[in-house]
């Protein structure tokens, strides 16, 4: 294990030019497994565990979220949640976490978002 700890300090150390292929894809390799394990640390299923993570219709996410139809329509037209959604003709599908990072990042930064 502290051997691999020093190969992998030895390759941050080394410039990317000197490196070999098999050097870059070992450093490589290191920086993506620590990353995948932090990814994974961060789980949106703890924040919310009475929410489902898909709700179909936009009359149930509104319910969900304690706000009118017509105001999930508005955000839907202006295209906020189209990273959220799935939808094959009339049926729309919400992802309930992703609606809600979105909400949360756009309340943030004003109370009407504009999707840049």
């Amino acid at each position: 294990m502290q051997q691999e700890v020093k190969s992998v300090e030895a390759l941050l150390n080394k410039a990317v030019l000197l490196m070999n292929g098999a050097e870059l894809l070992e450093l490589l390799h290191q920086v993506k497994g620590t990353e995948v394990k932090e990814e994974k640390k961060q789980s949106p299923l703890n924040d919310y565990p009475n929410l489902p993570q898909f709700i179909t219709g936009i009359k149930e996410l509104a319910r969900r979220l304690g706000i009118s139809a017509s105001t999930v329509n508005r955000i839907k037209a202006e295209g906020l949640l189209d990273d959220a959604i799935f939808q094959n003709g009339k049926t729309v599908i919400f992802d309930t976490y992703k609606v809600l990072e979105i909400l949360r990042v756009s309340n943030r930064k004003s109370k009407y978002n504009v999707k840049n």
